[in-house]
């Protein structure tokens, strides 16, 4: 009977990263491999036989006994083994309480591809326990959260307005994923500035901080909308399939470059024209969803029919190496500084070359040339770590501003991410030809004033919730949609 699971050495060496450096403790390996256990199950297709298939043990990998790991032998309550066989058994639609062989094999595989995930997902800089909530605690594939929506909010809502002295009733109630709007009718026009005056009041009456409670004007007469977020507990998780649809709809296919970030406040499906943009920086702290956003982004361009090529920069070597076999992937996943710098001046020149081509043409953009005869794909360049680029190759700004200031015309976009936006890493001349921008979750108000040039992301809910400024329009808010590994997978093998 095979009652042991094996490790390879990178896996045992990420187990003890797990223990030490996440969980900060020198508790026993099994927890680790039932943490890759559970990350694994929450994968719709079975993990690959060839890729995670048995590996045997060495020297220094981990074996872990089935007596640590399923509790098997364990007298009474403490044997979990049939509660795995049975997880187990109905996620693969066979019986695994015969045959203990093939049982311990499905487990090893299982716990093999949930350490690789945690890997690629987990940044060792960031906090432990928001990728714990954020990846096995928050609900999977659209899941609705926990808790209902609280009944007697809207009471709340109303008795904090008697106290403001607004004068107003709730004529309508939508629940988004996050938020509650309230569609309020007020008594007169003072209502309006009593009511503009006291949102910070609001907000603090009802328990969620400071500047969380926002409002808008609505189409009709003395109404306005009250949107109030609700706890983490009370949201609802939107999936990345479900989200994605809209990219599929009529207004999408008349855009070139849609994205699709996720969901506005009433659960809509949110979707942007890059070439509209026609850049984009993209700003939020450790666990705001920042990386999430930059996936939103990948996969709507691998998504994209017309397959525009993608040049991915990842300085910290993290984010984008599961895009490496991408079919509309520019050459490789680039990591180092001095490559980077290579290949962004590389683009001036692809600039430059087209720009000419299209004069020959007569063009006066990329549409125009492509209808005349040229080969010209659009070109999206994402930089996931700028600051980290640009503390390593400071002379990066300057093709950066180049390609921001000219590649409009000839097919080239910019997606610009950083942990860390401050007037370093977003400087002046690439931030004044950077006009539309995306923050979730920042710090400070000086940190929300370099992205948006406004204050507001410091108030921000982490896990997605973003306040988009796109070039010309009104800051929106919006918020994440949850994508995991396998979306990931699933859009370069299929791309």
């Amino acid at each position: 009977m095979v009652d042991r699971v094996y490790l390879s050495v990178p896996e045992n060496e990420l187990v003890a990263d797990i223990l030490r450096r996440g969980f900060q403790t020198k508790s026993d390996k099994w927890v680790s491999a039932r943490m890759g256990l559970a990350r694994s199950l929450q994968e719709a297709d079975a993990p690959d036989m060839a890729r995670f298939k048995r590996v045997p043990q060495q020297a220094s990998g981990a074996t872990l006994h089935a007596n640590q790991l399923t509790g098997e032998g364990r007298p009474g309550d403490f044997d979990f083994t049939d509660v795995y066989r049975a997880i187990l058994s109905i996620y693969h639609n066979v019986s695994l309480f015969e045959n203990d062989e093939l049982f311990h094999d499905v487990l090893q595989r299982h716990i093999r591809r949930g350490l690789e995930t945690i890997n690629k997902e987990w940044q060792r800089d960031g906090d432990f326990n928001q990728y714990l909530l954020q990846q096995l605690f928050s609900g999977a594939h659209g899941v609705s959260a926990t808790e209902d929506t609280d009944p007697e909010m809207p009471n709340r809502v109303e008795r904090v307005l008697g106290q403001l002295g607004v004068a107003a009733k709730i004529v309508d109630t939508i629940d988004g994923p996050r938020m509650t709007r309230f569609t309020l009718e007020l008594n007169d026009l003072d209502d309006l500035d009593r009511l503009r005056k006291g949102l910070t009041k609001i907000s603090f009456a009802l328990g969620f901080g400071e500047d969380n409670v926002s409002m808008m004007l609505a189409a009709a007469e003395r109404r306005v909308f009250l949107n109030v977020p609700r706890p983490p507990a009370q949201w609802r998780v939107v999936s990345w399939s479900e989200a994605s649809q809209a990219l599929d709809g009529d207004a999408a296919r008349k855009m070139a470059l849609p994205l699709c970030l996720g969901t506005d406040i009433l659960g809509e499906p949110f979707v942007i024209e890059l070439v509209e943009a026609p850049h984009l920086f993209i700003g939020g702290t450790t666990g705001s969803g920042k990386s999430m956003c930059l996936h939103a982004i990948l996969l709507s361009l691998l998504r994209n029919p017309a397959q525009p090529q993608m040049v991915l920069i990842d300085p910290k070597a993290v984010e984008f190496s599961s895009y490496a076999g991408a079919r509309n992937l520019r050459g490789d996943v680039i990591t180092g500084s001095e490559q980077a710098l290579d290949v962004l001046n590389g683009l001036v020149e692809e600039m430059e070359r087209r720009q000419v081509e299209m004069r020959q043409l007569d063009a006066r953009n990329l549409a125009e040339a492509v209808a005349n005869g040229a080969n010209m794909p659009r070109i999206v360049v994402v930089i996931d770590e700028l600051g980290d680029l640009m503390m390593s190759r400071r002379e990066a700004e300057v093709p950066l501003i180049r390609l921001a200031q000219k590649a409009r015309s000839s097919g080239i976009h910019l997606v610009l991410a950083t942990q860390r936006p401050e007037a370093a890493t977003f400087p002046g001349l690439l931030r004044s030809n950077i006009p539309s921008r995306i923050a979730l979750t920042v710090q400070k108000s000086a940190e929300s004033r370099i992205i948006l040039d406004e204050t507001g992301a410091e108030s921000l809910l982490m896990r997605g919730d973003m306040l988009v400024r796109f070039a010309g329009r009104p800051t929106t808010r919006a918020h994440g949609c949850r994508i995991d590994q396998s979306d990931v997978i699933a859009a370069v093998r299929n791309s």
